[in-house]
């Protein structure tokens, strides 16, 4: 049962921590997840690793780290598990009425419709419901929009536990601002912004992941403050990068080498260079706005300039297929019957995640066109992606390829030398790069017919 005392006040949370007296469950063991609860129970916490898959919790158990390209979690994983401070579970009752702290990392993505698909909250909000002790605090790290831990989570707490939030339990929203690939070195080094039901509240979790994490910890009014901070964060990013694709559509038609340009903006104090692309993908960018777009709508206000730049970010799979068709016109090759290598399948350099990837859209695309695609991610290598099986090397899939399109800039393919992929591919090939992984000079000398995202054609003008 949670220790009241511990849980009200944040002046024995280090203590407590260092003394190995507080119990934590973490609900959902996915990319953000698991790394809380590891980085808890190697702050001394004793924690339980919540998950509906049982593959993960047996993983889990056994101290098993089933995210290979999160650098130094496996290792700090196994040691916290051997140390008995880490255990896998299915079950929520036993972690749940036990645990001081109770923190939902569960995924929350948008449906078809773009509507935020909160049920993984809501569940996980009705089972800790109903284990919820008196005095014990929830910590929402899932995304959701501004309002969903007031209006949604806390109801639901609420309802299935007979309990009140503020006086009888403690409810807190500490979203993630983490980076897949980076999520270690992240939650050492990037502050966390806390907000509560209550100041008491907000002191006792902000203490908690200081003492933890040993990182800064920025107090704000609420838990709608604390979501509207995180989304705020991303949604700069998307607009920027959006912004930026903007000006590569444009001054591809007009002759100006894009990333030129922004290379030289960003010698300027007040510039903050963002690059164009083939989109963005992962779970946070392409949903998140949409949490946003959604609580504008009920109230009556649009994000119009949120909902455009998601727009054009979508459009630009779209656009890296046009570019390969100009570059396939240039060489003589159509479409139909073309053997095109598609470099890199995870939406970003050496992850293994294809979520929401923009190559997925530029596959489907081209093979409705007729080409046929070979496949090579060094993160997916003889597995299959996007109904394709992936090539065990990068000269299998570029063998006689009539067209390159580079999809991610893994390190691999930045240190690959257009000449020899020159030698591999058919006499006569293509390549479109969409993330500038190759200087376009290198490219066009190797023989290639070229085309790159913001990249100017010197060839047409």
């Amino acid at each position: 049962m949670a220790s009241q005392a511990l849980v009200s006040s944040p002046a024995g949370i280090a203590g407590a921590l260092k003394a190995g007296r507080v119990r934590i469950a973490v609900v959902g063991l996915g990319r953000i997840g698991l790394p809380t609860a590891t980085m808890f129970a190697q702050g001394g916490a004793i924690v339980s690793g919540v998950d509906i898959d049982p593959a993960v919790v047996s993983s889990v158990t056994r101290g098993v780290c089933h995210f290979e390209d999160e650098p130094g979690l496996g290792e700090l994983m196994s040691k916290v598990v051997a140390e008995g401070k880490l255990k896998g579970f299915l079950e929520y009752a036993e972690s749940v009425s036990q645990a001081d702290f109770i923190v939902i990392s569960v995924p929350t993505p948008v449906d078809d419709t773009k509507v935020p698909d909160y049920s993984a909250v809501r569940s996980a909000a009705q089972a800790i419901g109903r284990s919820l002790q008196r005095g014990s605090v929830v910590i929402v790290e899932s995304t959701v929009g501004p309002g969903t831990v007031e209006e949604v989570v806390q109801p639901i707490l609420e309802k299935e536990s007979g309990l009140k939030a503020g006086s009888e339990f403690g409810l807190a929203s500490c979203p993630e601002r983490s980076d897949p690939g980076s999520i270690m070195k992240n939650m050492v080094n990037v502050p966390r912004v806390v907000g509560a039901t209550t100041p008491q509240c907000c002191d006792v979790v902000a203490e908690l992941y200081k003492a933890a994490f040993g990182v800064k910890v920025v107090k704000l009014s609420s838990p709608k403050t604390a979501n509207a901070v995180k989304l705020t964060e991303n949604l700069f990013r998307d607009v920027n990068i959006a912004l930026a694709n903007e000006f590569a559509l444009l001054f591809e038609k007009l002759g100006i080498d894009t990333i030129e340009v922004i290379d030289a903006c960003a010698t300027k104090y007040n510039f903050m260079p963002h690059y164009p692309g083939s989109g963005v993908g992962g779970p946070c960018l392409p949903s998140n706005p949409y949490y946003l777009i959604s609580e504008g709508l009920k109230v009556g206000n649009i994000p119009y300039i949120i909902r455009l730049a998601r727009e054009i970010n979508d459009r630009m799979p779209d656009h890296v297929v046009e570019l390969a068709l100009e570059a396939m016109n240039d060489i003589g090759q159509t479409a139909k019957g073309a053997k095109v290598a598609v470099l890199g399948a995870a939406y970003k350099p050496n992850v293994r995640d294809v979520q929401l990837s923009p190559v997925e859209k530029i596959c489907d695309r081209l093979r409705g066109m007729g080409s046929s695609l070979r496949i090579y991610d060094p993160m997916f290598k003889d597995e299959d992606v996007f109904g394709i099986r992936v090539s065990a090397s990068l000269e299998e899939a570029v063998k006689d390829a009539d067209c390159i399109v580079i999809g991610t800039a893994h390190d691999e393919f930045r240190r690959a030398d257009p000449n020899i992929l020159k030698a591999l591919a058919a006499k006569r090939a293509a390549l479109v790069d969409s993330r500038q992984v190759f200087d376009p000079e290198s490219v066009r000398r190797a023989g290639f017919a070229y085309r790159g995202v913001g990249r100017a054609n010197t060839a047409s003008l």
